[in-house]
């Protein structure tokens, strides 16, 4: 999937990574407007900022002692039309990486030894995800529920779905199920995605929320 990239917005505490990660992106998007927010300079952006005339966020997990990227996130997003959104952090915690996806953040990266290309594949991800999700939701929603629910709902019931099959099989079998027997689940599940989908970004969005789904699966007590 390669989609057009028009406005980028880089929230990061550290100006120096900043810097370095705008001359990234616009090697990355040529023609995408990179625009950074200095944090410690300016705080918190007001209620009313425009939040949606950004394709893209990148936005740091950490950003000071009181302040997260995650918390940002939870407390800016109002509607579907929030930017894709990528969180980063410096620190290699699986634990980080289950809450903000749990949250329903479109992507994460480790800033660790992160590549160009990782870097533009993952910033792809998180624009398949939101426009899949997007999509469903115009599809799908009664105008009753809020986009965050809408969210919730989809995570939940892909978890709900996997955990199910691993169920039966605990039930059929007599045995607890182990990492293998799990790892098995997600791949038959992915491989379905896969066959029942033509469509690339529909295929990454399901694929991304499966993750999130394996994720929280692979951590339950059986």
């Amino acid at each position: 999937m390669e989609t057009e990239v028009r406005s980028i917005l880089i929230i990061d505490d550290d100006i120096d990574y900043r810097k370095a990660l705008s001359v990234r992106l616009n090697s990355l998007f040529p023609n995408a407007d990179i625009e950074e927010y200095d944090f410690p300079r300016l705080g918190c952006p007001p209620l009313n900022f425009d939040w949606e005339k950004y394709d893209v966020l990148i936005l740091d997990y950490y950003l000071s002692n009181s302040e997260t990227g995650l918390g940002w996130f939870n407390r800016y997003k109002k509607s579907e039309n929030f930017p894709a959104t990528v969180v980063i952090t410096g620190m290699d915690d699986s634990k980080i990486a289950e809450r903000v996806l749990k949250a329903g953040v479109h992507n994460y990266l480790s800033k660790i030894h992160l590549t160009k290309g990782e870097m533009y594949d993952g910033i792809e991800k998180a624009l398949a995800v939101r426009e899949s999700i997007i999509k469903n939701y115009k599809k799908q929603s009664d105008h009753e529920n809020n986009f965050d629910t809408f969210i919730n709902d989809s995570l939940h019931n892909t978890e709900e779905r996997l955990f199910a099959k691993i169920l039966n099989i605990r039930n059929t079998t007599g045995c607890l199920p182990d990492r293998q027997l799990i790892d098995a689940e997600i791949e038959r599940e992915r491989e379905n995605i896969l066959k029942s989908i033509d469509y690339l970004p529909a295929q990454e969005a399901k694929i991304g929320l499966l993750e999130i789904a394996a994720d929280r699966i692979r951590n339950m007590s059986w």
